[in-house]
């Protein structure tokens, strides 16, 4: 089943005909979207639009394209990594497609508060936000407004810094390290007629760069920005999770070996997850692509069940699992992907960080 990422990526792509004619068409709008941005830009170099200063370090996490560069993932690294530095982390979030606008923290819950209800509280939070407290355990500040997110955060619990999730384009926030990712999307237009956010150029105002994509895309501009270093990171599967009897079971990477398998997706590029199920030598028998961060209903879980009835695992990934446990499905049959970052020479780029942020309390005191 096709759903909007693919018809979307077609366009983007300029796959067939009617593809080249609907991205002809989207032109017009790309050009007044990037005057838009540019000026805007200009505005904060300026100084005629102010930037806030948070009261601890931040270090945005962020990328210049929609979805799909691994920033969920690298928050959770950075987080685990700059605790094993002695910091006390604390993630900030948008919290995408959530229904509430006020701000609100979502923290770590007991296990068997997972049910029914988990769908209420992840409409509240946003699911990357609930994903990142429920299965690893961060403590995520959710809302539009980030300051106020943090400000809430802080009476909660002490934070030595702040991670700004999805924030190279937040620029109403100061940042001390910005981390910029670079995917698969190296060549396109910028919204609605492509994928860019932004023009490639702003990759200047990054402090440093993760490659977590295609590497020759990029390695013209890579190699012409001599203001940051450039690091490699791809996302690694771990192991498969599932949730049974109040708590989360795990399963090797071999169950994928030889099984039937239908995947479930509610993210903005899940090509990554069928090229694991490949490489694992598993028999990917139908996608089932909904939008991303989709809540799924009594129906989706319905659809899934038929599509799913004569093949062994029902795949998904962790921030959809979450949405999923609160229908039946057969023993150990759905279960979630754990992928985790890996960053070449990752403890050179958390020693960069921690040293720009130890230069910006030096600076601010």
């Amino acid at each position: 089943m096709a759903m909007t990422t693919d018809w979307v990526r077609g366009v983007w792509e300029r796959r067939g005909f009617r593809n080249r004619v609907l991205w002809v068409g989207l032109l017009p709008a790309s050009v007044v979207y990037r005057v838009i941005i540019h000026i805007r830009n200009l505005l904060f170099a300026w100084g005629w639009l102010k930037s806030k200063r948070l009261s601890r370090p931040v270090v945005s996490v962020g990328n210049l394209t929609v979805g799909g560069t691994g920033k969920t993932p690298t928050c959770i690294w950075l987080a685990q990594e700059l605790t094993k530095r002695g910091l006390r982390i604390g993630i900030l979030s948008r919290g995408y497609k959530r229904k509430n606008t006020e701000s609100m923290v979502v923290s770590p819950q007991p296990l068997e508060s997972l049910s029914s209800d988990s769908n209420d509280e992840i409409l509240k939070a946003g699911d990357e936000p609930f994903m990142m407290a429920q299965l690893y355990g961060q403590t995520v500040a959710v809302g539009p407004d980030r300051d106020e997110a943090a400000t809430l955060l802080l009476r909660n619990r002490n934070v030595d810094l702040f991670i700004l999730d999805d924030g190279f384009q937040h620029r109403r926030i100061q940042r001390d390290f910005d981390l910029l990712l670079l995917g698969n999307d190296a060549t396109g237009s910028l919204l609605p007629a492509g994928p860019f956010r932004e023009s490639k150029s702003s990759l200047r105002r990054a402090d440093g760069l993760l490659l977590t994509g295609s590497q020759n895309g990029w390695q013209s501009l890579v190699n012409g920005s001599q203001a940051c270093t450039a690091f490699i990171g791809s996302l690694q599967p771990v192991v498969l999770v599932g949730f049974a009897s109040n708590r989360w079971k795990e399963f090797p990477l071999t169950l994928l070996y030889r099984s039937k398998i239908v995947t479930v997706t509610g993210v903005a590029d899940p090509r990554g997850l069928y090229e694991i199920i490949h490489q694992w030598e598993g028999e990917l028998v139908e996608t089932l692509e909904f939008p991303d961060h989709h809540m799924y209903t009594a129906r989706d879980w319905q659809q899934i069940n038929r599509v799913a009835r004569l093949v062994d695992l029902i795949v998904t990934t962790e921030k959809d699992i979450l949405k999923l446990i609160r229908f039946p499905f057969a023993t150990d049959k759905l279960l979630a992907l754990r992928v985790a970052m890996r960053v070449e020479n990752g403890d050179s780029l958390i020693g960069s960080i921690v040293n720009k942020v130890e230069q910006a309390k030096e600076n601010h005191r």
